[in-house]
């Protein structure tokens, strides 16, 4: 019986720890990634996580659990946002920042 329970509570910590959600991908303005240290968030409802790009304009963000989410960077004294959907499997958004009119504008690549 003892093996029975602990057997069900490494299944039940197991489906739990892989709930998590992961996002990735690069980040560029006219075909060159943008500085290092630029800031980006994720923000999922139940949470948010934020990091900052590296030299090759490259983030990775991870949530506590999949679904819809906003991703927020903030560039040049600006931000901007764009919805994003996070999945049990990492998710890849390649992202370009324009601006227009003054305002930052961030859409998939």
């Amino acid at each position: 019986m003892r093996t029975i329970a602990l057997a069900s509570l490494g299944l039940l910590l197991w489906a739990a720890a892989g709930r998590g959600a992961e996002i990735f991908g690069t980040i560029s303005e006219g075909g060159k990634p943008v500085p290092a240290g630029t800031a980006v968030k994720i923000d999922c409802g139940s949470g948010g996580t934020a990091g900052v790009t590296d030299q090759f304009g490259s983030y990775s963000l991870k949530s506590a659990s999949p679904g819809d989410c906003r991703l927020t960077l903030t560039y040049k004294g600006s931000d901007a946002s764009l919805n994003v959907t996070l999945y049990e499997k990492p998710s890849r958004y390649d992202l370009v920042v324009k601006q227009d009119g003054g305002k930052l504008e961030i859409a998939r690549k």
